[in-house]
């Protein structure tokens, strides 16, 4: 009997679907022509895998176990439903095609670029999976060939996403499955606290904030001339003024402070400027296009990390600062003493194997990163500083909660524009996912390469993605062909940073 009820249950979900909670419906409707909401993930072999088995492969790990990939987005009033499309057929879902000639690097950028401004078939469940031959690594030579995955940001996170293609693959060795994605920015077990803990947090670290600031007023000269300095930076405007006295105060109390550092956020989030202009910047158009950098040593990369006392995640990010100070100056553009850039992080558990649940459990915060910085300490201190001030705030959970309010409560042309105003205070998206640390292989071909770009809104002109698998890095840089018509020179740019790194050369 119930077995039957069970039955009964899920045939009933099928036919009058699963209602889209706020927090996926947001990303379901932020689609628009110049910006797709799709997260692109590629996957590439030094092998041919057999077309068949990767089907199998797909179809039981995707398809076959998460019923929002069988499931088609349907409105009804003011609320929308996941209802299982009656006619779901796989092989619409998984494609097959070929590279031109020479089908190097080069070739599988430019088809990847093509794509990531197509939008998925109308009328059927929102995600696809392109199966690329002919494609020639540099290594080997021999030949191989691509997946890319395409899914609507609705359906499910970048986070659970890269775990779900994760599922897909056997490992060689099984001390080598990857860390849990989606946690370096959060101190806490669980993201999301309940008001009265904040409350708690926020009375206690109160006591810190006015000491500092006490501080501050006794050290007054020092403090003025730190103000003045931040003020004066290299492009700074007027408008930007209000937020870096603010910011300038916070950094004369402890990086630790919950209390400061919260306030610095809202304050931020409130009444930071759009990013200032410069060659990058402009009106977001469809055209994308991606390159990507892979095979930098991972060993050498922490090298590095233990001369400066931190992380391969810091060492990365210092690099793509060095690397976009390059940009601006081979652009002619005048010197920037920072940019914003989004990060998504995980507001819920992850899972060590495949997803339990899928559909958003991330928000985004802003994180500040510093330009024109020379020393390689001190670009690294900053950046830490950096990213401690966003971990020790609640920033997250206000920039998750008006998300969700947003999209439960505002009308989507109104949702759209106030997502504008906060990803136009930043130049793009930035994220950095550990991976498997010996190889794997999907459908028994050995995994050469993974790589992923969550998608940019607004008139944000550049995502990038940096991935460790196997003992390597790979840096993916996604951007608006328009505004960064060569993502390539960025990408290289990357590359010629680490050799500056003490540590780097052993």
């Amino acid at each position: 009997m119930d077995g039957l009820a069970i039955e009964g249950a899920d045939a009933m979900a099928a036919k009058n679907g699963v209602r889209i909670p706020p927090r996926d419906q947001l990303w379901l409707l932020l689609d628009r022509p110049d910006n797709l909401m799709y997260i692109n993930s590629v996957v590439w072999f030094a092998q041919v895998p057999d077309w068949e088995a990767l089907t199998r492969v797909i179809d039981e790990n995707v398809a076959g176990v998460y019923p929002v990939f069988r499931s088609v987005p349907k409105r009804r009033g003011r609320r929308w439903y996941w209802v299982e499309h009656p006619e779901f057929d796989i092989e619409h879902h998984i494609t097959r095609s070929r590279l031109p000639e020479p089908g190097d690097q080069e070739s599988a950028e430019a088809h990847i670029s093509a794509r990531m401004s197509v939008p998925l078939p109308e009328g059927r469940p929102l995600w696809s999976v392109e199966y690329i031959e002919n494609f020639h690594t540099e290594e080997r030579g021999q030949e191989g060939a691509l997946l890319l995955f395409r899914v609507q940001h609705g359906v499910v996170d970048g986070v659970r996403l890269t775990q779900l293609i994760l599922s897909m693959c056997e490992l060689d060795d099984e001390d080598g499955a990857p860390p849990a994605v989606g946690r370096n920015l959060s101190p806490r077990g669980g993201i999301l606290q309940t008001a009265s803990e904040a409350g708690v947090v926020m009375a206690r670290d109160s006591f810190g904030l006015a000491k500092g600031l006490t501080g501050a007023a006794i050290a007054f000269p020092m403090t003025l001339t730190k103000l003045v300095k931040d003020v004066t930076a290299p492009g700074f405007g007027l408008t930007r003024v209000p937020t870096r006295v603010v910011e300038s105060l916070a950094s004369t109390v402890s990086p630790d402070n919950t209390a400061a550092n919260t306030y610095r956020s809202i304050f931020r989030l409130l009444w930071e400027p759009r990013t200032a202009s410069r060659s990058w910047s402009g009106r977001a158009r469809a055209e994308k296009k991606v390159s990507w950098l892979s095979g930098i040593d991972l060993a050498a990369v922490k090298r590095v990390a233990e001369v400066h006392d931190t992380t391969v995640t810091t060492v990365m990010i210092a690099a793509v600062s060095r690397a976009l100070t390059e940009y601006l100056r081979s652009q002619g553009d005048e010197p920037l003493a920072d940019i914003n850039l989004m990060i998504p992080m995980s507001v819920a558990p992850v899972d060590e194997g495949p997803p339990t649940h899928l559909g958003n459990h991330i928000t985004l915060i802003l994180l500040r990163l510093p330009l024109g910085i020379d020393d390689p300490q001190t670009l690294i201190d900053e950046i830490t500083e950096s990213m401690v001030r966003v971990r020790y705030s609640f920033e997250p959970h206000v920039t998750y909660a008006a998300m969700v309010s947003a999209a439960a409560v505002v009308p989507v042309g109104v949702t759209n524009a106030l997502v504008d105003v906060v990803a136009n205070k930043s130049i793009g998206q930035l994220t950095s996912v550990p991976g498997p640390t010996s190889m794997v292989r999907i459908a028994g071909t050995p995994v050469a390469g993974l790589l992923g770009w969550v998608p940019m809104t607004g008139d944000q002109s550049l995502g990038i993605c940096i991935y460790s698998y196997n003992g390597q890095v790979t840096v993916g840089i996604a951007t608006d062909a328009g505004l960064i018509p060569e993502p390539g020179i960025v990408a290289t740019m990357i590359e010629g940073q680490f050799a500056r790194f003490a540590g780097w050369g052993g």
